[in-house]
């Protein structure tokens, strides 16, 4: 008796009925929970998902044409004033003296697996979180460690007003921000897109929690796909 169907198609309906009990609806967006899912089901449906993300990120880098003017506006002030969202507020302080030490550089070098070289100064992370999202609780300090360690800057929008451990400064998201972020779809918690900054085109980098390993690989496909579509700059240095 193969006894392995009975137990995968069991695992899978107790998974299942957890996810419709959670009170998210079964087909929506967040499906980054079956990642983690154990067993061969599991590996098939990560290598599948990660063909998928590729031909995603093609098309949407083919068709983009940028979010929408309020939210860009938006990004656009922000990144004249060089501050976090949660502090955007204090731009309108008198400024201070500026010390040498105080002028950033003009680049932020990142290395991509096949040798490439980008420039993080160009492109921005937009998170929306919510501060009650026991997903967002547990991928931001993922999120906030891998991009602090890359050097990528990091907008934190939330849904519920209020931000969390890793991101206490988030701004709540509008009602404009979150029509030209998501059109028609529900929003989802955590999600977050990459920004170019001066081409200001938009590519999704997830829908739901990610491990690690997943959103490094995510965010090099995205850079990655940026930068052979010709919206930012890059330069090949020797290994």
């Amino acid at each position: 008796m193969n006894w392995r169907g009975p137990f995968i198609r069991q695992r899978w309906s107790v998974m299942r009925w957890r996810y419709l009990l959670s009170g998210r609806r079964w087909g929506s967006p967040d499906w980054g929970w079956l990642l983690f899912m154990p067993g061969k089901g599991g590996r098939q449906y990560r290598r599948e998902s990660s063909d998928m993300w590729k031909k995603i990120l093609v098309a949407l880098l083919l068709a983009t044409t940028g979010t929408q003017a309020s939210t860009l506006d938006e990004l656009r002030r922000l990144e004249a004033h060089k501050v976090s969202p949660g502090k955007a507020t204090q731009a309108s302080l008198p400024p201070s003296p500026v010390t040498e030490a105080d002028v950033e550089p003009a680049r932020r070098d990142y290395r991509l697996p096949d040798g490439r070289v980008v420039n993080l100064k160009e492109y921005k992370l937009v998170l929306f979180m919510q501060s009650r999202c026991i997903y967002c609780q547990q991928f931001d300090p993922v999120l906030k460690r891998v991009t602090g360690l890359m050097g990528l800057d990091v907008f934190p929008y939330t849904l519920d007003g209020m931000g969390d451990t890793s991101f206490p400064e988030a701004i709540p998201a509008t009602d404009a921000v979150i029509r030209d972020m998501w059109g028609d779809m529900r929003p989802v918690t955590p999600a977050a897109f990459l920004v170019e900054v001066n081409t200001l085109k938009t590519l999704p980098l997830l829908y739901g929690i990610v491990d690690e390993q997943t959103l490094r690989q995510r965010l090099d496909e995205a850079l990655g796909f940026s930068l052979a579509a010709g919206t930012g700059t890059t330069h090949k240095t020797r290994r």
